[in-house]
């Protein structure tokens, strides 16, 4: 998705690209911003949310390049410079589930909280923790996906992942739900044995989350998340989890709660990245 707009995330004009190799898909960029800067004027910044691993440290010598990554062309990849060469803007680049994290911050569910995380669970799991709308400062991003957690005793499925045997993307995201049901997790109904094995799993990661960083919102997103039920068993799940070592407030029923922005918190939070009040660019590369 790329968008122009403005950095309170108005959006003004918008078009979806493939998630092609780099090669092709940074002209087509180009091209597109060229076309829009002919009837709106010009653009001024340049705000991005990229999938990983990639490199966000912005004091980093390879700061916006990509890591090994199984997206075919994109492993070394430096995304930075490439855009920068092609559009003529030195772009502020986080991750994908960062800039969902900053536009819920901004204009959503994290609005009003100084310290909130927003998690993914789609084709894989991501988390951001945002600090007074802005991501944490780190060396890479972060990779919650990969905490680990205990397994279910009667739970013999093979994980997903290839690097962990229990991490949470290998047992709770989309593909993992695939392999283990053949079908997505939408087919069962709250209450059942599949529904309530993926509420555990995602109920022990916010669990973790909420020992080690003790935030004040958690928003659960992604197209896993969006299955009817689950945001309210997985909230039930960590509290068990927590066996009642939490303050009040994490009991709330609106502690873990869906996104306000939906299918736009990427490119929102990619435009809440531009300058101040100038008209910008920004777009959200997700993998394929």
């Amino acid at each position: 998705m790329v968008a122009v707009g403005y950095n309170d995330g108005s959006i003004v004009e918008r078009t979806s690209l493939s998630t092609v190799e780099p090669e092709l898909l940074v002209p087509q960029i180009a091209d597109y911003l060229r076309s829009t800067q002919n009837s709106l004027g010009p653009i001024e910044a340049l705000g991005v949310g990229a999938f990983g691993p990639m490199v966000v440290d912005r004091n980093a010598i390879n700061y916006g390049s990509l890591l090994q990554t199984n997206k075919p062309g994109w492993s070394d990849f430096d995304l930075a410079s490439a855009l920068r060469s092609a559009i003529g803007l030195s772009p502020n680049i986080v991750t994908d589930v960062a800039a969902a994290g900053i536009a819920e911050a901004t204009l959503g569910a994290l609005s009003g909280t100084e310290l909130g995380i927003y998690l993914t669970v789609g084709t894989g799991i991501g988390g951001a923790i945002i600090c007074q709308g802005k991501p944490l400062p780190a060396l890479l991003h972060l990779e919650i996906g990969h905490i680990a957690l205990q397994r279910q005793s009667a739970d013999a499925a093979p994980s997903t992942c290839r690097f962990h045997p229990n991490c949470a993307e290998g047992l709770a995201a989309g593909p993992a739900i695939m392999a283990r049901f053949g079908q997505s997790l939408s087919h069962f109904p709250p209450g059942s044995a599949e529904h309530g094995l993926i509420a555990d799993y995602l109920g022990q990661l916010c669990a973790k989350l909420v020992l080690t960083l003790s935030p004040q919102r958690i928003v659960l997103g992604g197209g896993v998340g969006k299955t009817p039920g689950l945001i309210a068993a997985a909230h039930g799940e960590m509290l068990h989890h927590l066996g009642g070592y939490t303050p009040e407030a994490v009991a709330s029923d609106q502690f873990i709660c869906a996104p306000n922005l939906g299918q736009d918190t990427g490119i929102v939070g990619s435009l809440c990245l531009a300058e101040p009040g100038r008209p910008a660019p920004a777009f959200v590369i997700r993998g394929a």
